[in-house]
């Protein structure tokens, strides 16, 4: 059997580069009490007690430690320490030189609701679950007409230690009658922390592409995740570990192989408003480094209200020795808007 052609690499934005740019445009709160507004309308007070793989945990009046994704956060104001509480008959002190000041009792028809504000508002209680749900349509009518449906769903849960996200992407489209897109992809993965920077993860997938004459794919790993950079507006990630893949193809063909598995996942709030996330899959094959696999996705989103966002996102997928008549190269650009429960 003759050697397949060295395949042909495209060039993709590091986006470890990126990150380490943007250091400058952060800085730590730890130690500090903030009030933080999320994309849901709850507001939470409380002390940094840690920052970490995008996720502050804070110390409230109603709970020791709560978890908030730096995701969910739109605006975080700090609380200056309050000034001493002026206590009516008690002694204040005053300026050198200046004589001790005492405090005169409140008249007796004080206004009630002025007492009250007095008080804090306690804040709700955190929301363990998230949903993010897009949907796009692009449509072409000219010389050729083309149509493009596509719609994902992303549920999160986070607590504590433990961080579990579930993402399922279904694309359709016809070009002059033809099926043009026809494609699934769901996967699920968990990562536990395991110390302030190292985590575990398990991956597991599955879906289909009929265009790519993909009938059945599924796959599963564990690995290991390093936290590599954990600001307020900037996580990057690095993970390493094994992954298993089988597909079953159109033309009664299958491969079932053992992979390595490395990747970095990024998310940089570069406003209130706009936020850039990307991740790279390199799958390089156990028995042979020559045949191998990468996924690559950037996200770029704009948020119009709290919780409703314009979304672009581009894809690359690519396959060393895909299925016959099939390109290596499959490119997706998608566009959508995003409804964040």
């Amino acid at each position: 059997m003759s050697k397949p052609p060295s395949p042909n690499i495209p060039l993709l934005f590091p986006g470890w580069l990126l990150a380490i740019l943007c250091l400058c445009f952060s800085q730590s709160l730890l130690g500090q009490a903030i009030t933080l507004s999320l994309r849901n309308g709850d507001r939470i007070t409380g002390t940094i007690l840690s920052e970490d793989a995008g996720k502050l945990v804070l110390s409230t009046p109603w709970a020791k430690e709560v978890t908030v994704s730096a995701a969910e956060i739109i605006k975080r104001e700090a609380i200056n320490p309050p000034a001493e509480t002026a206590v009516p008959g008690k002694p204040v002190a005053a300026l050198p030189g200046d004589a001790t000041k005492t405090v005169a009792p409140p008249p007796a028809n004080a206004s009630s609701a002025a007492a009250a504000r007095l008080h804090p508002i306690q804040a709700k209680k955190p929301k363990y679950w998230a949903a993010d749900l897009q949907m796009g349509v692009d449509l072409a009518f000219s010389e050729k007409d083309q149509q493009l449906y596509s719609s994902r769903v992303k549920l999160t849960y986070a607590r504590n230690k433990f961080h579990n996200t579930f993402d399922y992407l279904f694309s359709y489209g016809r070009a002059n009658g033809l099926v043009s897109a026809n494609r699934m992809d769901g996967s699920i993965k968990s990562d536990v922390d395991v110390g302030r920077r190292f985590y575990l993860y398990n991956l597991a997938g599955a879906g289909y592409d009929q265009i790519r004459l993909i009938d059945l794919r599924y796959e599963a790993g564990p690995g290991l995740g390093y936290h590599l950079i954990t600001r307020s507006n900037l996580v990057l990630n690095v993970e390493s570990g094994a992954n298993y893949q089988a597909q079953y193809l159109s033309d009664n063909t299958s491969t079932e192989f053992f992979f390595n598995r490395f990747a970095e996942n990024l998310t940089w709030t570069v406003s209130d408003r706009f936020v850039i996330d990307e991740k790279f899959e390199f799958f390089p094959r156990v028995e042979n480094w020559a045949e191998y696999r990468f996924r690559f996705e950037t996200n770029l989103r704009y948020w119009l209200k709290s919780n409703i966002s314009l979304n672009l996102t581009l894809a690359d997928h690519y396959e060393s020795n895909p299925a016959r008549n099939v390109t290596q190269n499959d490119v997706q650009l998608r566009s959508s808007i995003g409804v964040k429960f």
